[in-house]
């Protein structure tokens, strides 16, 4: 096991974190333990990333997150891919736990090919 320091805490935090850990039944160590593991255990929400799909007749669409900033487009589409692309791009614009993935499965579920990176 490894340890882990943190320097210059303010008073007022630690002392929150003992009332909350105490309020669990634990010590501080046992209960800040706990809580790094849980945000260990997180999938990590990615920031940067791009989704090109590719449909028949030439369907092509593109969703580029580029931190806060959404891009792209689309040429081709039928009403279907047109509506699974707006989705996506709600959940890429959203960006919570789970809208990659959900993103992703969307546009594999209307388009032939799908390209994440």
């Amino acid at each position: 096991m490894t340890d882990i320091l943190i320097r210059d805490l303010p008073e007022d935090i630690h002392t929150a974190l003992k009332a909350k850990a105490a309020s669990d039944g634990k010590g501080l160590e046992p209960w800040l333990r706990e809580r790094l593991a849980m945000l260990a255990a997180q999938p990590t929400i990615r920031k940067r990333y791009v989704f090109k799909a590719y449909g028949p007749e030439a369907a092509v669409a593109q969703i580029r997150r580029e931190s806060d900033d959404i891009g792209g487009g689309a040429n081709n589409l039928s009403q279907g891919q047109m509506d699974a692309y707006k989705k996506a791009q709600e959940y890429v614009k959203r960006n919570e736990q789970g809208d990659y993935e959900a993103a992703y499965k969307l546009l594999l579920s209307n388009f032939d090919e799908v390209f994440a990176s």
